[in-house]
């Protein structure tokens, strides 16, 4: 515990926190031949594949409706004409399907 006390830093955590909160990374001070102090940003931010993949799926699903409109209206046709009909085999077996899913 005594090695973590004696640690030094040169800027306070509290501003290097600062820092990269508002975007400015960590920075390195560079000195010009004419003696002059400029900053540069060192820090690099990659994602890998799967990070890149997946920022853009969300973005497809974001940008998908939430309703299947054309769908919903075809059917609301088929009720509507009274040529619905509803196969019970299928619809027990698609309940079932669901109830084994939301156990796994």
């Amino acid at each position: 515990m005594s090695e973590i006390n004696n640690i030094k830093t040169s800027v306070p955590l509290g501003v290097e926190a600062t820092r990269i909160a508002n975007g400015q990374g960590k920075r390195d001070d560079v000195k010009t031949a004419d003696g002059q102090n400029i900053t540069k940003n060192t820090d690099k931010v990659t994602l890998t594949d799967s990070a890149t993949q997946l920022q853009s799926l969300q973005q497809i699903i974001a940008d998908s409706p939430e309703v299947n409109a054309p769908k919903v209206e075809a059917l609301r046709a088929e009720i509507a004409a009274g040529t619905y009909t509803i196969d019970a085999t299928e619809l027990a077996q698609n309940i079932i399907d669901f109830e084994q899913q939301t156990i796994a």
